[in-house]
């Protein structure tokens, strides 16, 4: 009998939270660090909450990552040794578990024992637990990879249920799945975490969860889990329809208040056990508790809770669509889908707060017919006025579009996802979404990077919440395209992905040769995304000497080079690079789609006359 089958039938009760218990006992957090060097302590609560009746135990490795395990230390190991590191304690979390189960008297469910044997009240379900890992800017294939190595771990000790729980999204779990399904026969369980009005820190809602779930042929089930109490959390699931699917429920015992840097929670086991009937009578299949749940809440629950259950039948409940985005109202993606060669250009926005010379320069950039004014968001990790908030300005007071940059530095998912809401209360529309530069070095001790995203990331969060939340009004946004890259390959197949995350378009480095060009019209050619060249007049020998030899990732040509001289004056300077500004923009011609000035030195009337020539010519 397969685990899917017996879900059909009957309740059964997990346990409580690890986390927070395990503060509570021993004054200490990330109990993942304790499955070697404290075992008994893991085994003891395991085995506290299989007293008090709990019959599916997580095992202690929701956070048995690389920076729960090693914080900083990782970045001196070689790959394969991190890899064994994050192996060796899910094996160990596995074991501990296995250990409680043993000494309760109980048996472990798996496949060996013969069906008489499996049923809640003789076997113990032991789940694998996998918890996300901290993005902070990292590849996704480097994520996959420690994600393949907890997967792994626990198939090799024996687990056959694999529970992915307090996740925003499904993307790393339908791979993981995958990957556990192509191993041997083993049951996956995923579950999000919502807040009090029903959506993830990834800005999705629960009923479109529920209809990817569905859709996902190596997902079995699905679940809830942490960041609403019991209350909320019955208000969420009561009009979903969850079909076939076996639904867990686990959530907080209520809400937090943080004492002394630790989250507290008050002893509510009676209200939280009446909120679990209610929640159990909708027919879940699986319910535990999170954070700020103990044994005793588990021990309630365990006396009560199979008098209020209701199990579903096997309707196949209606699979609800992601839908479309209507960006038909959009300047710059009519634009772009016509043909037609639109030109952005880019001001960085004050470092004092004074908006007096941008405007002055969008105020000629308008005069120009430039179609979008960009804003850089703190370049080099350098304090700048908020990119948005100089947008709106602009915007608000010149009735121009904008463009502002939002890169993954300086924001975490929360703050991130209210920018977003901010800008487009503010009548933006376009966005240009990209990892970022990193805090300089020296400031690194003052100064933290956030990078709960990459930009592919942060264009799936913008991308659900356009559909969750202005499907008939959406954010356009493009990415960012670095033809410079020693592997094309890899910066093409890194386009694909963002054109699959809702990438629009891409605005790439100066081009200053044509090789840069022949590059360019590469990624154009596999990938067929629409593509804004980008500009940058250089202003003098030393401007030109600087962009060659410091700034990396750009490159400057010493035939580019060597058209300037130390003695040339400012005008001899600007119009050196305004002719190769135009000569580079006839090479282009055929390639570009529309075109990317970067401002040197705030010399917006250069800008202009490029514009007016261009004009002049119909090369645009």
């Amino acid at each position: 009998m397969s685990l899917g089958t017996l879900l059909n039938g009957h309740l059964i009760l997990a346990d409580g939270a690890m986390g927070t218990y395990y503060q509570e006992r021993f004054k200490k957090r990330n109990p993942e660090t304790q499955n070697i060097r404290h075992p008994e302590r893991i085994v003891a609560i395991h085995r506290e909450y299989l007293a008090a009746g709990a019959r599916l135990l997580r095992t202690n490795s929701f956070a048995s990552n690389l920076e729960t395990l090693l914080g900083r230390e990782q970045e001196e190991l070689p790959r394969e040794q991190q890899l064994s590191v994050i192996s060796e304690n899910v094996r160990a979390a596995y074991g501990n578990a296995l250990l409680a189960v043993e000494q309760e008297g109980l048996r472990p469910w798996g496949q060996e024992l013969p069906n008489a044997e499996i049923s809640p009240k003789t076997a113990v379900y032991l789940a694998g637990d996998i918890g996300p890992i901290p993005e902070r800017g990292r590849e996704e294939e480097e994520l996959l990879e420690e994600y393949q190595a907890m997967v792994d771990a626990l198939m090799d000790a024996g687990a056959r249920l694999l529970w992915f729980e307090t996740f925003a999204d499904l993307s790393y779990i339908r791979r993981a799945a995958a990957y556990a399904k192509a191993r041997g026969e083993v049951f996956i369980q995923a579950s999000f975490c919502l807040n009090k009005f029903g959506y993830t820190r990834g800005g999705i809602s629960a009923a479109s969860l529920l209809a990817e779930v569905k859709e996902c042929n190596v997902v079995d089930g699905i679940g809830f889990n942490c960041g609403v109490g019991p209350a909320h959390m019955y208000q969420l699931l009561q009009p979903l329809d969850f079909g076939d699917l076996a639904v867990s429920v686990f959530p907080n015992s209520g809400y937090s208040d943080i004492l002394q840097d630790r989250a507290g929670y008050q002893e509510n086991s009676a209200y939280f056990l009446e909120s679990m009937k209610k929640i159990v009578s909708l027919g879940i299949n699986i319910a535990g508790g999170c954070c700020g749940t103990r044994p005793e809440y588990i021990a309630r629950m365990a006396r009560e809770l199979p008098k209020a259950a209701a199990v579903r039948g096997g309707s196949s409940g209606a699979r609800a669509g992601e839908g479309c985005l209507n960006k038909g109202g959009n300047p710059l993606y009519r634009k772009l889908l016509a043909g037609e060669k639109p030109v952005v250009v880019e001001l960085d926005p004050p470092h004092d707060g004074n908006c007096e010379k941008i405007l002055k320069g969008a105020v000629l950039l308008q005069e120009a017919g430039v179609d979008l004014v960009t804003f850089s968001d703190s370049p080099m990790g350098k304090m700048r006025a908020d990119s948005i908030m100089t947008g709106a300005r602009i915007q608000r007071d010149l009735m121009m579009p904008v463009m502002p940059h939002v890169t993954c530095r300086d924001k975490n998912r929360i703050a991130m996802g209210g920018a977003f809401f901010g800008a487009h209360m503010n009548g933006i529309r376009n966005l240009l979404l990209i990892t970022g530069d990193p805090v300089p070095a020296g400031d690194r001790s003052g100064v933290t990077g956030v990078f709960d995203f990459n930009s592919m990331k942060l264009m799936e969060y913008l991308r659900r919440m356009n559909l969750e939340y202005f499907p008939n009004d959406p954010i356009v946004y493009g990415g960012a395209l670095n033809q410079g890259r020693a592997n094309l390959d890899k910066e093409i197949a890194r386009v694909q992905k963002k054109l699959e995350a809702g990438a629009d378009y891409f605005l790439t480095q100066p081009v200053f040769s044509r090789e840069d060009a022949m590059r360019i019209a590469a990624v154009k050619e596999q990938t067929g995304a629409k593509i804004l060249c980008g500009i940058m007049p250089l202003v003098s020998y030393r401007n030109a000497s600087f962009m060659k030899n410091e700034v990396f990732g750009i490159c400057v040509p010493e035939e580019v080079v060597e058209r300037y001289h130390p003695q040339m004056s400012r005008s001899q300077g600007e119009e050196t690079g305004i002719a190769l500004a135009l000569e580079m923009m006839e090479v282009l011609s055929d390639i570009a789609d529309g075109y990317y000035f970067m401002v040197p030195f705030n010399r917006v009337e250069m800008i202009c006359r490029i514009i007016k020539r261009m004009n002049e010519t119909c090369r645009i």
